[in-house]
């Protein structure tokens, strides 16, 4: 298998997106745009990845730094070319192959990588070109295929009518050999109306030297769509969104309307499960098999749900563990919470895990039954077998015993005979 290494452009400030907030900062299906490339690039194998930041520097750096990331700053902001010469240094004494990704490009898929690179490194190619066959191709460059490989890539600005009719699209997604294209970078010119380096200029240079140039055509055409603006980031976003329902689908899980549920690509979900219309499941959630989700439901945080968990209409699950058989069908919010098995939680019960300082937690043991309104003051507890009447509110500290029933505001409890005690 060939040594491969990563740069990811990621110094954009896009400014057509009308924000002073770095474009690849921008979220795109619960993660930011740049999480998908260094995602797709890590699942094709890629452990050492230089990502090349300027606009925003700070903020991305905090954002992604401690994943194993190098990052090297790109000021000013000169072009494709200049981002990739501000990698040098990290690449120094490389022998190997060079993945060039967009950071703004959210669509690319690990396959898709594996793929450029085994195609690039068995061809004995200096560089491959990641293309798309786009029916409106108007804004990209074109790819202009010779009798062996490609013969230039021209900008839609550039091209002539007969070019813009090609609709064979550049990427902008590459894989070189490290040495040849370390060998051209300082070839690269300025001249032109931007007065920046193109990377794309690179590839001109390599064919002039009589370097083979490949193009690799994606299996999905909008692998190549990247983000330059809010409505193309909605447009990859639901694309996003489709994929991973797309995937839960095919291993087993129902949705039932995939136009209106959202799913993040950390998540787990298992067989059986059924996510009904406008659930939102955000984060990396667990969720195990022959659950049932919604409508209307929010799980989010690190919750994680057993098997045939139930979480009914407009119900709120955050930060919790729920355990298998365990039931909450109406209006209820659990935060921070650790319910047992086979718990029934009734309409709008309401763990109130803040103090607007810290959070606390809430216990539920197994079989408990908490009545409809309760609110649980936390830090508190049920335990096993115990009940709550409806509107009882359990404050701070306080544990509902085995088998004990609490009422009122604040609960007591009920002895042998109905009345609270105390």
């Amino acid at each position: 298998m060939v040594e491969v290494k990563a740069i990811i452009l990621a110094a954009g400030k896009g400014v057509r997106m009308e924000s002073d907030m770095p474009k690849v900062l921008f979220e795109a299906n619960f993660l930011p745009l740049l999480w998908y490339p260094l995602e797709a690039a890590r699942r094709a194998g890629v452990s050492d990845i230089v990502a090349v930041v300027g606009a925003g520097r700070e903020l991305v750096e905090k954002t992604f730094g401690g994943q194993g990331i190098r990052f090297v700053a790109q000021e000013p902001q000169l072009g494709t070319g200049h981002a990739v010469m501000c990698a040098r240094e990290a690449l120094a004494g490389f022998g190997g192959y060079v993945l060039v990704l967009c950071g703004d490009a959210p669509l690319i898929r690990e396959a898709t990588l594996a793929r450029l690179c085994a195609h690039t490194a068995s061809a004995g190619a200096a560089c491959t070109v990641l293309t798309s066959i786009l029916d409106e191709p108007e804004g990209y460059g074109r790819i202009i295929r010779g009798e062996e490989g490609v013969r230039a890539i021209v900008e839609d600005r550039e091209a002539t009518a007969a070019e813009k009719a090609v609709k064979e699209v550049n990427s902008g997604t590459y894989c070189f050999r490290w040495k040849d294209l370390d060998a051209v970078l300082d070839r690269i010119s300025s001249a032109n109306s931007q007065g920046e380096f193109y990377l794309t200029d690179a590839i001109g240079l390599l064919i002039a030297d009589g370097k083979r140039v490949d193009a690799l055509v994606c299996e999905t055409p909008d692998e190549a769509l990247g983000v330059n603006s809010r409505a193309q980031l909605a447009a990859v976003s639901k694309a996003l969104r489709l994929r991973v329902i797309d995937r839960w689908m095919a291993e087993g899980v129902t949705v039932v309307d995939p136009e209106s549920a959202f799913i993040d690509p950390r998540a787990e979900i298992g067989v059986d499960t059924v996510i009904n219309p406008f659930v939102v499941i955000e984060g990396p959630v667990k969720i195990g098999a022959r659950c049932r989700i919604g409508p209307f439901t929010h799980v989010r945080g690190g919750a994680s749900l057993a098997d045939e968990v139930v979480l009914g209409n407009f119900v709120e699950v955050k930060q919790s563990r729920i355990g298998r058989g365990s039931r909450a069908k109406h209006f209820s919010f659990v935060g921070d919470a650790e319910v047992a098995a086979d718990v029934n939680i009734a309409a709008g019960v309401i763990t109130a895990n803040s103090d607007g300082k810290k959070l606390y937690a809430t216990e539920i043991g197994d079989g408990a039954s908490v009545g409809a309104g309760t609110i649980f003051v936390a830090p508190c507890r049920m335990d096993a077998g115990s009940a709550t009447g409806a509107g009882a509110v359990v404050t701070r500290n306080k544990t509902v015993g085995r088998g004990e029933t609490w009422v009122g505001v604040p609960a007591r409890k009920l002895d042998k005979g109905g009345r609270k005690n105390g």
